[in-house]
């Protein structure tokens, strides 16, 4: 048995975040994934430009940021001037040899530097080819840079976050970045089906503005059907029930999703008063929604009884979804992590002599699923073993 991409080989020009995480879930699945970066040059540090990022600390000062460790495990790395012409032999046997290439430079540029998918396909006719970029290969904003902020504020997703009092407000980490890693390694997986049914390979365009609207569908067609356009609302739920949100209990705050009247029979079963089912301020959905601060009353006065943590068990019992706000520390004792294989621990790491930690593949298979196979690499680490590889 093997993983699913066992026998693949990925050529890797990406760096930050969108273009490595996709590159990561092919390594993760057994793909021979090889990170090509920059060479380092006097007083100019060289490698992905994630190796530093936030990195002011003993690891980003090794070129192992956190960036950079969370999207990189099960890689390999050499380092190659993509402007010097001996680059170009290197490039042209392991193209022979690939089946995928990632790339996220800005629309164009990685054709000016002579290894676009024209040239790409001319090696190996069969190549699945991945551009990543902010808007797209083409179009009136194709070249223009692109980071997960900027994205988030021109698609309209910071526009739908925040409270009302404090304004708009930026998810709080990379989401875009990462769901267009994500979106790509889809794409990615589903040329390589694609070629395996009729011989041919791809371009592939995917693009963080697509990916970004992609995320936001609900509230885009509620716009555009119904021309429904979604308010700030907090920690509200989108369908702007006052049973549903953030709440402060006797120890901790809870998010609560009552969205059904079944819910709120759950609720009132929980909180011990059978009355709230016939009360005609909460017999349905829309009396509910017509009597927001009754609501609000109800809930804060009886979940200020117990902790979140207790209430999250007595709310499942009765099939209310909860579950208690947690920042990242607490997040990471959850025990479902016991059972997940999703925190890894990689020993032995070039250049570092201390262990460090990285993000496994959200899922698990019963038989051949993912894992890494070896730690982030340093920058050129593999240069000997590619080399090689590039001339048998």
């Amino acid at each position: 048995m093997a993983r699913a991409f066992e026998g693949i080989r990925v050529i890797d020009f990406t760096q930050v975040l969108a273009g490595p995480f996709c590159a990561e879930q092919m390594a993760l699945l057994g793909a021979d994934v090889i990170k090509i970066e920059q060479p380092s040059k006097p007083g100019q540090k060289g490698g992905d430009q994630g190796r530093s990022i936030m990195g002011d600390n003993e690891l980003g000062q090794a070129g192992f940021s956190p960036i950079f460790l969370s999207v990189n495990a099960g890689k390999r790395s050499i380092a190659l001037d993509l402007k010097a012409s001996a680059t170009r032999p290197i490039l042209e046997k392991l193209v022979k040899s690939a089946d995928v290439i990632v790339q996220n430079f800005k629309a164009g540029a990685i054709d000016k530097l002579g290894y676009g998918y024209e040239w790409a396909k001319t090696i190996k006719p069969d190549i699945v080819y991945c551009s990543i970029s902010g808007y797209g290969q083409e179009g009136p904003y194709a070249g223009a840079p692109a980071y997960d902020g900027a994205i988030q504020a021109v698609s309209g997703m910071i526009a739908l976050t925040g409270h009302p009092e404090s304004g708009p407000c930026r998810v709080g980490f990379n989401v875009v970045d990462m769901a267009t890693g994500m979106t790509a390694a889809f794409a990615i997986s589903s040329a390589l089906f694609r070629r395996s049914q009729t011989g041919e390979g791809q371009h592939l365009d995917v693009a963080m503005f697509d990916v970004a609207l992609t995320m936001q569908a609900q509230a885009i067609i509620q716009y555009q059907a119904i021309g429904l356009e979604q308010p700030l609302m907090g920690n509200s739920s989108p369908a702007l029930l006052p049973t549903s949100g953030l709440f402060e209990t006797g120890n901790g705050k809870l998010m609560i999703s009552a969205l059904t009247d079944g819910h709120w029979s759950g609720l009132a079963q929980a909180f011990e008063k059978p009355e709230l089912i016939d009360d005609p301020r909460f017999k349905d959905t829309a009396a509910r929604k017509s009597h927001p601060e009754a609501v609000k009353t109800v809930m804060e006065a009886n979940l200020s009884k117990d902790s979140a943590f207790n209430w999250e068990k007595r709310l499942a019992a009765v099939g209310v979804p909860a579950a208690p706000q947690l920042p990242i520390p607490e997040a990471l004792k959850h025990p479902t992590l016991a059972h997940r294989d999703l925190l890894l621990t990689f020993d032995n790491v070039a250049g570092l002599d201390r262990s460090v930690p990285g993000i496994g593949a959200a899922f698990k298979a019963n038989v051949d699923g993912p894992k890494a196979d070896r730690p982030p690499p340093a920058l050129d680490q593999h240069r000997e073993e590619i080399l090689q590889d590039s001339t048998n």
